[in-house]
């Protein structure tokens, strides 16, 4: 498993690994964004049909194989679906003695039988690697296994990805940068371009990210690229250019932050920040609901504070979220 909050670069992981470990010739590996099989929902068939038809497609894309969409053309597409995904692997594996490496992307965007159908595929054949399986499979998307949450017409309850998929090894969470990490992508830019950040330019973007990734990034972007100061070459990125992107960012609730916002409707969630933001203890609040927010990149623990909002732009937007139902709901107030 390969997790992380939206925008962080998964994708671009799974991508340069993919090239890294076909470039080697030790692997065949091949990279697939599933996300499209969503609409599918309860579908099996249209859930495996769309996800055999993207398996086809990436490898005539990224590995010039069109064999695994000839395969699916000339009878594939009549194996029953419960089994689909699992043939069309094994006749994936058996083609080539090298083991086979599979990277499937926005898996956690499938729901329902959709989803149970591929993990339960995929645990199937773990008995018939490397021969007629894939040697390894990466599954990624913005939650760890133990975090889905599946309500799904073939089971009798909602299932905890965790307890009922027994096909994790290991999990990994893509990192956030750090404050090095943040200082050599800023100085990248000026590499390439020859403006300098300040230092305390350079000082307030972490202050304001404390290593959120995709924070980092769009608030240089707009600082370097969308403002009209930040354009002009000659002159340096500076406190109050950075300080107007931030700005921007929370008016503008930019589709990140958007997201961010829209993961206060989920219980679990209100339950952890609404004391926080309260300033109450959390002493009823499970362990797992913590770690989901940690995964999510919402909250940190901080030495010695123990657990805190990720970062002062989250710290902004999330009050600001939880006001406006309540504030809008006010009634008018007429003048006499």
């Amino acid at each position: 498993m390969l997790h992380a909050p939206r925008q962080t670069g998964k994708t671009t992981c799974l991508l340069a690994l993919m090239e890294y470990l076909n470039r080697g010739g030790r692997y065949r590996t091949l990279y697939a964004n599933i996300e499209g099989a969503q609409t599918a929902r309860e579908d099996v068939d249209q859930g495996m049909a769309t996800i055999c038809s993207v398996f086809g497609r990436s490898a005539r894309i990224y590995r010039k194989d069109p064999r695994l969409a000839d395969w699916y053309q000339d009878g594939g597409a009549a194996v029953p679906a419960g089994d689909r995904l699992a043939q069309l692997l094994e006749f994936w594996a058996a083609a080539d003695p090298r083991p086979a490496v599979l990277l499937l992307d926005e898996v956690d965007a499938l729901v329902e039988d959709t989803l149970v159908s591929l993990l339960r595929q995929l645990r199937a054949g773990y008995s018939q690697r490397p021969g007629a399986f894939p040697q390894a499979v990466i599954l990624c998307g913005v939650r760890g296994l133990r975090d889905y949450r599946i309500h799904a017409r073939s089971e009798p309850s909602p299932i905890t990805g965790g307890s009922a998929f027994n096909i994790k090894a290991k999990s990994l969470r893509l990192g956030d940068f750090t404050a090095a990490e943040v200082a050599t992508l800023l100085t990248e830019h000026t590499a390439d371009t020859g403006q300098a950040f300040t230092h305390e330019a350079m000082s307030l973007v972490w202050e304001l990210t404390l290593d959120q990734s995709w924070l980092v990034n769009v608030l240089a972007y707009r600082a370097c690229f969308e403002e009209a100061a930040g354009r002009d070459r000659a002159r340096p990125i500076d406190v109050d250019l950075i300080a107007e992107a931030k700005e921007y960012l929370l008016v503008e609730r930019v589709t990140h932050l958007d997201q961010l916002a829209d993961k206060l409707r989920e219980e679990r969630v209100r339950r952890v920040i609404e004391p926080m933001l309260a300033g109450t203890e959390l002493s009823a609040v499970p362990e797992e609901d913590i770690a989901y927010l940690i995964d999510l990149s919402l909250c940190r623990m901080a030495p010695g504070r123990g657990l805190t909002v990720a970062n002062p732009i989250y710290r902004e937007v999330l009050p600001r979220s939880l006001a406006f139902t309540p504030q809008a709901s006010l009634p008018q107030i007429a003048p006499i």
